[in-house]
């Protein structure tokens, strides 16, 4: 559970972005399906917030470093957060996106697992955070839903067990993190994905919700930190 300064915080400044949910994937109620609409025809916005007056962006960044749990990819360029579910397409295709950025030392992406949109959310973003190795467990994933994507099979991802009294610790603890994770979406007031946070160089905390393209994420490296 989130500090109550961290989530007073967070809830007064992201509460004053304005975001275009364009070609988001889900609201925070589980659903029972996702939308498929063309990436060609996707937009996306980014939008700042005024930070109170006794937390800086820097102040609340380095607090979201500390209290989420994320999978990060990347060690050059600037750093940002993914709040991704594993049944969110949109979501992947921003992942592709990213990697290729990845690959060229241009990005650093923290990926944060929450489970919002369907019950499968959950065993498998626990199976991912609790695996040996999660980034390659993420790769993995993201790898079988891009084929499902492509086959128009859905995808066969690995589950870990989250019924009652049958999850193991470490799955348990999993649970727990991924939980959290929702919770600081619920508190901040944050009911799309995908969704993409960013401390620039100057100024306030940006979002971007929804898909962008990698031309446009590329036009906002040189504003991040």
């Amino acid at each position: 559970m989130f500090k109550k300064s961290l989530v007073i915080m967070a809830r007064a400044l992201l509460a004053a972005w304005l975001v275009s949910s364009i070609s988001a994937c889900a609201k925070k109620t589980p659903a029972s399906s996702t939308s498929t609409e063309s990436a060609a025809t996707a937009t996306a916005t980014s939008s700042m917030a005024a930070v109170p007056a006794k937390m800086t962006p820097s102040d609340l960044w380095k607090l979201m470093g500390k209290k989420l749990t994320y999978i990060q990819e990347g060690h050059h360029g600037p750093v940002v957060y993914d709040f991704t579910d594993t049944n969110c397409p949109f979501c992947h295709l921003i992942y592709v996106v990213e990697a290729r950025l990845i690959r060229e030392g241009k990005l650093t992406v923290r990926y944060v697992p929450v489970a919002i949109i369907k019950p499968s959310s959950m065993p498998e973003a626990a199976a991912i955070l609790q695996a040996d190795n999660p980034v390659a467990a993420l790769q993995k994933a993201e790898d079988a839903i891009d084929k499902g994507m492509k086959t128009g099979k859905p995808a066969k991802l690995a589950r870990a067990t989250d019924a009652i009294g049958k999850a193991s610790p470490k799955t348990i603890e999993a649970i727990k993190k991924i939980e959290a994770n929702n919770v600081f979406l619920q508190e901040v007031d944050i009911d799309e994905l995908p969704d993409i946070i960013y401390l620039p160089k100057k100024g306030k905390l940006g979002l971007i919700t929804g898909l962008i393209s990698e031309k446009k994420l590329t036009e906002l490296l040189p504003q991040m930190q």
